[in-house]
């Protein structure tokens, strides 16, 4: 369910982006199976709870899980948008543009060092932090897995950082289309991508902190949901304003993407809710992210390592092992969202998402003297 919601909310927002029917059916598809999984979810818990702090604890499960199934049903809606033929403005298409995380669309060129590999082999999350959405073949798209096997003419949706992104292009032979951007609503778009990105951010620590236990950044979560509601004024508002002055046409698309948003971070505030209770999570919890796609791991950093007093920047770790820094616990001091100069210290907690072959890397440097061999 933890995976489905995370590729949900991808290919949600890469079907409006590229106004694609078919990856908005796929989208509907995977709000399908998710509807199934949580049928089954919540009749196997109802057969295992035999105590008293059994059934506390497994109610923190079920509110996670009706969480996942939140997420998916904003995500089904927002690809309504394009199954509907609603009229997508062009600020919202820059506003996600503008995002953290790029999407692109790459053909698997003839001859390219993509045809006839496996997805798998190719190692595209831990090599230069892309990941691949979506695979299209004739008008279907599926999900891909590792032992997908790549062909000449199939359409691949990725999503990644920009350096990644220019990577993926010339690795399949396609030119790098050139995204326009108009001067037009620059405060809508400025907003509109902080939201994004927040939303975004909100399901990443609300998992890290329950499948980590810590209080700390489910607290932000807490924060970052009354920040967005406090953005989501100023976007309606700034919207409404815009149909005033240029009319109506496309806006309500902001809009329903905004309003999907929101149900976004409410969700992963009722993640992070039993936590904040004070309930400790279910010990089910670690086993099933340790099953995820997406890995979420904490790492202490070695004095003398390679990580030791290197910016982000510097070590560019997204790009080169598909790890993303979520934050740094250094001491009783949390350091959320830093900055490419922020700086690793020896000691810091860093706690990372992304790939698993990723995050194994990143273990080894944090351990790896720079005057070992």
């Amino acid at each position: 369910m933890k995976d489905i919601s995370d590729w949900m909310v991808d290919l949600s927002l890469a079907s409006v982006y590229f106004e694609d029917e078919n990856l908005a059916k796929l989208v509907h598809s995977l709000e399908s199976r998710m509807d199934d999984l949580t049928y089954e979810f919540f009749q196997r818990s109802a057969m295992v709870s035999r105590s008293r702090e059994e059934a506390r604890r497994m109610v923190s499960l079920m509110q996670i899980a009706a969480s996942a199934e939140n997420i998916s049903n904003a995500c089904g809606d927002l690809s309504s948008l394009v199954l509907k033929k609603a009229e997508v403005h062009t600020v919202l298409k820059e506003a996600l543009a503008m995002a953290a995380e790029r999407l692109a669309k790459i053909k698997v060129r003839e001859g390219s060092h993509l045809a006839g590999k496996e997805l798998g082999q190719l190692r595209l999350p831990s090599s230069m932090g892309v990941w691949v959405l979506a695979r299209g073949r004739g008008e279907e798209y599926e999900i891909p897995r590792k032992e997908t096997l790549l062909e000449t003419g199939d359409l691949l949706v990725v999503k990644g950082p920009p350096e990644g992104i220019h990577r993926i292009h010339r690795i399949a032979g396609e030119p790098l289309p050139r995204v326009k951007s108009s001067h037009k609503l620059r405060s809508l778009k400025r907003t509109l991508a902080e939201m994004r990105d927040a939303a975004v951010l909100s399901v990443d620590l609300a998992y890290s902190s329950v499948l980590l236990n810590l209080a700390e950044p489910a607290e932000l979560v807490r924060e970052i949901e009354t920040k967005f509601d406090k953005l989501s004024y100023k976007l309606w508002a700034e919207t409404l304003k815009a149909a005033k002055k240029e009319g109506e046409k496309g806006l309500t698309s902001v809009l329903e993407t905004v309003r999907c948003l929101e149900r976004i971070t409410d969700s992963a505030d009722s993640i992070v809710d039993s936590l904040l209770r004070g309930i400790e999570p279910h010990p089910v919890l670690t086993e099933a992210m340790s099953e995820a796609n997406e890995k979420i791991s904490r790492i202490q950093v070695r004095s003398g390592s390679v990580l030791e007093n290197r910016s982000i920047d510097e070590l560019d770790l997204w790009t080169t092992t598909g790890t993303y820094v979520l934050f740094i616990q250094r001491g009783e001091k949390f350091l959320y969202t830093p900055s490419r100069k922020t700086r690793i210290l020896a000691g810091d907690l860093v706690v990372l998402r992304g790939a698993y072959a990723g995050i194994e890397k990143v273990k080894k440097l944090a351990e790896v003297s720079v005057s070992e061999p």
